[in-house]
């Protein structure tokens, strides 16, 4: 028996709909967008309905309040917030692990505010993406003392309002060649030892292939533990976190994970998170949202019983029959 399940609600981060910029091209590819700019593009895509907003970065010159009559304006909501404690020289050399504690304290400030900030947007939820804090050489860190400084961090802000979730993001490299949030054994690690119920995690898909994991495993083993919060959408060979189309390299991966997420009834935001410098963003926005669409409703039309039944005994090559067999209905 097949489960028929409507798709999760889905939004986007707003990344890709600015300049494309990498360190090959700082000028980036495309002509520079405002924070509004960008919520009007994504807003226009069909079975979009939320965005990703960064804080501080896209509150420079909009408040809070003023943007979200924006958001109602164009009839999106704000998924979550994403706390940027990565995008400026001052956390050059980490943040909640930084050894300066004039600096994990600004960062403790700046996650905070960034808390209230997806309060007054409705979002209830924060990301927090460590992309700085971590290691590039042998005998650079004391791994003790960056540890103890990571859990007081998280354990202090998480505390502030238990009713915001703080999504930790996990990845294993880049922009250091080692990050302190790596893998999703790490994440639960850390919230074994925050101990507070409103710290989770962000699966973000191509994080979870770049540590050699695969993501449907990962998503059970996070709801298992009640940590799964939120989901980002991309995808990549393997080897670097290209962000790219979700489903496009990847496939029978993102299907096993869609599978599960209906098995352990998932009902959470699944959010688009890519990198499209050289392609039209607004194109690139509604294929994805499609992908997303398609994949969940294949997911659902599998014998999700069947499936499970053989998983009991050594039917493995089946499931894999059944599931091509679907794929392939369309010819």
């Amino acid at each position: 028996m097949s489960l028929t399940l409507n798709v999760p609600r889905i939004s986007t981060h707003l990344g890709y709909f600015g300049t494309g910029a990498d360190r090959y091209n700082p000028g980036g590819y495309k002509p520079p967008t405002s924070p509004k700019e960008r919520i009007a593009l994504a807003a226009g895509t069909k079975n979009l309905s939320g965005v990703e907003l960064h804080y501080p970065m896209m509150f420079k010159e909009i408040g809070p309040e003023e943007m979200k009559q924006f958001l109602i304006e164009k009839n999106i909501a704000c998924s979550i917030v994403s706390v940027s404690v990565w995008d400026d020289a001052v956390w050059g050399m980490g943040s909640l692990c930084h050894l300066d504690a004039g600096v994990r304290r600004r960062a403790v400030e700046t996650i905070i505010d960034g808390m209230g900030v997806s309060k007054k947007l409705g979002a209830n939820k924060i990301n927090l993406w460590l992309g700085q804090d971590g290691f590039d050489y042998p005998f650079q860190v004391n791994y003790r003392s960056a540890i103890d400084w990571l859990i007081e961090g998280l354990k202090e802000v998480a505390s502030v309002d238990m009713g915001v979730k703080v999504c930790l993001e996990y990845k294993p490299k880049e922009p250091r060649t080692h990050l302190a949030v790596s893998t999703v054994s790490k994440v639960l690690w850390l919230v074994e030892k925050v101990g507070l119920p409103n710290i989770g995690c962000l699966l973000d898909v191509g994080h979870a292939f770049l540590a050699y994991e695969n993501p449907a495993e990962s998503a059970v083993l996070l709801h298992r533990e009640g940590r799964l919060f939120h989901l980002h959408f991309n995808d990549n060979y393997g080897e670097w976190d290209w962000d790219m189309l979700p489903g496009s390299v990847r496939f029978l991966e993102n299907i096993e994970l869609m599978f599960w997420l209906q098995e352990i009834g998932y009902d959470d935001w699944l959010s688009i998170d890519l990198n499209m410098p050289r392609a039209d963003s607004v194109k690139a926005c509604q294929q994805s949202v499609d992908h997303i669409c398609r994949l969940w409703a294949l997911a659902g039309k599998l014998s999700h019983d069947q499936i499970k039944q053989n998983f009991a005994v050594t039917e493995y090559p089946e499931n894999l029959r059944m599931v091509m067999d679907r794929i392939f209905e369309a010819f």
